[in-house]
């Protein structure tokens, strides 16, 4: 068994013991005379202690199904673009207080930064957030690696949908239409089937044929999107003591090629010769089960298995010309168990729990026709590449709230985590055909027998690590309408090995952070407030490094690390008008990092924009007519560690507006997203060495209509 660490250093097993013992503990803790009566809240479901909002002791953004609604979130990425500290260049990349979720570069097999889950359930697919018959999204920032494990250095997004009901027969529907052949329509039902009983069903499909014209292909539907989920969820309320839920989601994701020529993308138009997509398919399953062992003592078994098939085919060029096209391929299997019991007594509430989980990663990419520089002679290549990862996770973890007084509160959290990984890489070239350098033209020679000898691989390679993660909070209820904290936690990536590397796969060693919070929360009659200081320095991240066309490595970087502020707020100035907004500053910098002699230090992370804001004014007349209105920035960032001016995300101001009329059964309204229909790239990918200079930009603006009905 690998030696535990803290922080990257080795930890004496008497420590862990200890720690442990004190953390699962015992009566032995000091318990408070007639604590103050703790505030009604929102729950915060998604993190194992199930604390209400204003307790807990972390940075969290929560958006509930009505807010979802009045802001029109129809999916996570409409979330990403207007939650403060996070900035998305597109719905599966996007940065947290300047943290990337897929880390630093184009890494190699690693693990993401943030994890997503639906009903509990780990998923790694795009194109599964939809937000419809979503009861409340959960947004954790900072590293959450102690109570939500792998994948969550970053932070983590918690999606709960809603539950079955054994009370009532429910149901809502709703149809819409927008421009560029915009349409939405989705059902959401529910109620008993037989005496504790439950179901809920919920199905949703919204297209549109997309603003982009494609010259070359003659292609007017060049980025078309499709999606498509449905979920069914069974409860059993049992007699009190015990009760189960079933839940099943499937999606699926069908979307054209996003890059863009840099000098056609305002105009929405790509010149790509090669007939490109994203595909995407993903499924979750869930059960968990829970059983009430005494009035203080529960216990939780929760199961769940995940499957995200997604496949990409793109022009290499982005241009009419012939050169070379990719197919992406990967498949992420994830299965865990996690064994959870809570107390609830009078001065202590804990969590202790047992978690596992199996990682299989499946991946290919396949190259046909790429020019590619051969030592001075020019060819066309044909490649294939494998990654094929199992990755076994252990943890045993722990956290208790314990009352020293009324009105102070500590919060000791430890986590015990050992990662192990067989990881395989491959490399074949399958063809390689030598250009003319007079006229231009591709030989018929193929010269790839001699190309495979010196650049073929096929090699296999385990990694394995271990870590205890400690977590320190003290919160102090100033009254009952105001509390403060300040929290001290770790962050942890475990480790992996790269796809190849001039014929090998070397291994890189895990990332660590360090992460101290000091936050503020106001909740007086109908406004709630929240306030975090933050810091984040970084020990040994991960930072991913192109190569050439079919390498690329993953290095270890000395340190780094990120701090700032997050403030936001919401409330009713009258009892028909509310409002919402909130503000992020995240100042990110490479304190000690040098590649090939150059040095950095003092760079900023990639796709970490300084400032994020937002703000939303609702107005709801009792005659049941409303308007929505809202304004979301995001400053400019680099989109590379060297920082390069020619190649950043650009600054926008996003404004929005709902505006309709909402019955006790029948609704309607008119929406439009990207009022001003502001132009702006979010993502630029430059390689020289694949011929690759393109931009990704966010979408142009959208107006809609929709009705809908409940009952």
């Amino acid at each position: 068994m690998p030696s535990p660490t803290l922080f990257g250093k080795p930890l004496p097993s008497a420590t862990v013991a200890v720690t442990t013992l004190t953390l699962l503990g015992s009566p032995a803790v000091l318990r408070a005379e007639n604590p103050s009566p703790k505030l009604e809240e929102i729950l915060v479901t998604g993190e194992p202690m199930q604390r209400q909002a204003i307790d807990t002791v972390s940075s969290i953004s929560i958006v509930t199904g009505e807010d979802i609604q009045a802001r029109n979130i129809r999916d996570i990425y409409d979330l990403l673009l207007r939650t403060p500290n996070v900035s998305a260049a597109k719905e599966d990349k996007f940065s947290v207080r300047g943290i990337s979720n897929e880390g630093i570069g184009p890494g190699g097999t690693g693990r993401p930064t943030v994890s997503v889950f639906i009903d509990g359930a780990r998923q790694a697919g795009r194109g599964v957030g939809n937000t419809w018959d979503v009861e409340q999204v959960e947004f954790y920032r900072g590293p959450q690696s102690t109570a939500f494990g792998p994948g969550s250095l970053a932070g983590a997004i918690v999606i709960q949908t809603t539950p079955p009901s054994t009370d009532a027969y429910t149901a809502k529907l709703k149809l819409g239409a927008a421009n560029d052949s915009g349409r939405e329509a989705g059902i959401a039902l529910g109620g008993p089937i037989a005496g504790n009983l439950g179901f809920r069903y919920a199905a949703e499909t919204n297209q549109t044929d997309g603003e982009v014209t494609n010259t070359t292909l003659d292609d007017d539907t060049w980025q078309a999107r499709h999606r498509y989920m449905q979920r069914i969820k069974l409860g059993w309320a049992g007699d009190g003591r015990y009760s189960a839920l079933l839940s099943v989601q499937g999606s699926k994701l069908r979307e054209g090629n996003e890059y863009l020529p840099p000098n056609t993308a305002e105009q929405r138009i790509s010149t790509d010769n090669v007939a490109g997509y994203y595909n995407d398919d993903s499924f979750v399953v869930l059960l968990r089960q829970q059983l009430v062992l005494s009035e203080a003592v529960t216990a939780a078994l929760i199961l769940t298995h995940s499957d995200s098939y997604n496949q990409r085919k793109g022009d290499y060029d982005v241009s009419a010309e012939d050169n070379g096209f990719f197919v992406n391929t990967t498949d992420t299997l994830n299965t865990a168990l996690e064994l959870r019991l809570n107390y609830r007594g009078e001065g202590l509430r804990a969590v202790a729990g047992f978690f596992r989980s199996r990682d299989e990663l499946d991946g290919s990419s396949v190259t046909k026709g790429l020019k590619y520089n051969l030592g001075g002679v020019q060819a066309r290549a044909d490649a294939d590449l494998f990654a094929l990862r199992k990755a076994n996770t252990h943890a045993l973890y722990s956290e208790a709230d314990i009352d020293i007084t009324p009105a102070v509160t500590v919060t000791l959290g430890g986590r015990y985590e050992e990662n192990t990984a067989t990881n395989r890489s491959a490399f074949f070239v399958t063809g390689a055909y030598p250009i003319d350098p007079v006229t231009g033209t591709t030989t018929p020679t193929d010269i790839s027998p001699a190309l495979a000898a010196v650049l073929d691989s096929d090699t296999t390679a385990d990694s394995s690590d271990a870590v205890f993660l400690p977590k320190l909070a003290l919160s102090y209820q100033l009254s009952d309408t105001l509390s403060t904290f300040v929290s001290h936690s770790y962050g942890y990536r475990a480790g992996s090995v790269d796809f190849v590397s001039d014929g090998e796969s070397p291994t890189y060693g895990p990332e660590y952070t360090r992460n101290t919070d000091l936050g503020v929360k106001l909740q007086l009659d109908n406004w709630f407030v929240q306030s975090t200081l933050f810091r984040v320095d970084y020990e040994d991240m991960q930072i991913g490094v192109r190569v050439d066309a079919s390498n690329f490595r993953t290095d270890n970087a000395g340190s780094a690390r990120a701090q700032g502020l997050e403030l936001e707020l919401r409330g009713d100035l009258t009892a028909t008008l509310g409002v919402f907004a909130g503000i992020g500053y995240t100042d990110t910098e490479f304190t000690d990092y040098e590649d090939d002699g150059v040095d950095y230090a003092g760079n900023h992370f990639p796709n970490a924009p300084r400032l994020t804001a937002n703000a939303g004014l609702s107005y709801h007349h009792p005659s049941g007519f409303f308007v929505n209105t809202s304004w979301a920035r995001t400053e400019y960032s680099f989109v590379d560690r060297d920082n390069n001016d020619s190649l950043q995300a650009d600054a926008r101001d996003l404004f929005a507006t709902r505006l309709g009329y909402q019955g006790d059964h029948i609704g309607a309204e008119i929406y439009a997203q990207n009022l001003g229909d502001k132009f702006y790239v979010t993502d630029r990918f430059n390689s020289p060495s694949l011929g690759i200079d393109a931009v990704f930009v966010g979408d142009p603006r959208e107006v809609g209509a929709r009705l809908h009905y409940t009952f």
